[in-house]
């Protein structure tokens, strides 16, 4: 199926897919859900870069599995959900292939407090490793020998950063507000060699230390995050690209100084 194909299929409904946090998180209330609209998008482009390719219908099914909202629809609301899921999946698997790398992570914009900020880095990262597992999985399933593709070293470097950085992240939005427990677990969600994903030295930004440091912070870890979900897809999640063509655009990894931020 070529890519044209794929996007096409994920066309359900004449709805506008949404097309930023705010947009996702609008409709998620309209279905009733409080879930992190950060951790969806991370849920739908972890898959996307784990090679999972999916209908619309599909690409529903599995972003309201993610949501635990599964249970709840009436066959108007799904359909609804087939357009917006879909699209996202859709308008995601464009931007992550475009040659200008207009790829963006769905997180609040700068009204939001550095806290709430912060802690949806966490979310974005929490679902974008359990989407790519999740994807990791399917793909096992597809396979008639069970077997996976192996892991590139790039591929790992990014998903080990992933992981501490959603542990820091909420571990720092955790100590900076007094409101009892969270909706989400500390932990980032990967259940396939968890012994990878030893935390490294990648620091989240830290409400605690003065607006502009943790301001500065923050933009570094969103920009690392973004070059960090491309190199996944690019040497991983890429199936529509030849071996030729898959090694060109590809962004560049970090340089050592730029991985361990202020």
């Amino acid at each position: 199926m070529s890519k044209g194909e794929q996007l096409d299929n994920t066309q359900g409904s004449t709805l506008n897919p949404p097309q930023d946090f705010d947009e996702l998180a609008d409709w998620l209330v309209t279905i009733g859900s409080h879930f992190s609209p950060a951790e969806l998008h991370g849920a739908v482009v972890g898959a996307l870069s784990g090679a999972m390719r999916l209908p619309a219908r599909q690409w529903a099914l599995f972003g309201l599995a993610v949501t635990g909202a599964d249970q709840r629809l009436d066959e108007g609301q799904f359909e609804e959900a087939i357009g917006i899921l879909g699209g996202l999946a859709s308008t995601q698997l464009e931007q992550l292939t475009d040659i200008e790398m207009a790829f963006q992570l769905f997180l609040p914009d700068d009204d939001h407090e550095i806290e709430q900020r912060t802690e949806s880095l966490a979310h974005w990262c929490k679902g974008f490793l359990g989407g790519f597992a999740e994807a990791r999985a399917h793909t096992g399933k597809a396979a008639k020998d069970q077997s996976k593709p192996e892991l590139t070293p790039s591929v790992v470097e990014a998903l080990q950063d992933m992981a501490a950085i959603a542990q820091a992240s909420a571990q720092g939005a955790a100590a900076s507000q007094d409101d009892g427990p969270h909706q989400h677990e500390d932990e980032a969600d990967w259940d396939e060699d968890d012994d990878l994903f030893d935390p490294l030295a990648v620091e989240a930004p830290r409400p605690s230390t003065g607006d502009e440091e943790a301001e500065r912070d923050y933009v570094e870890v969103i920009e690392y995050l973004r070059l960090a979900a491309l190199t996944v897809f690019t040497e991983h999640g890429w199936v529509e690209a030849t071996p030729a063509s898959k090694t060109s655009p590809k962004p560049a990894p970090p340089a050592d100084n730029e991985r361990t931020l202020h």
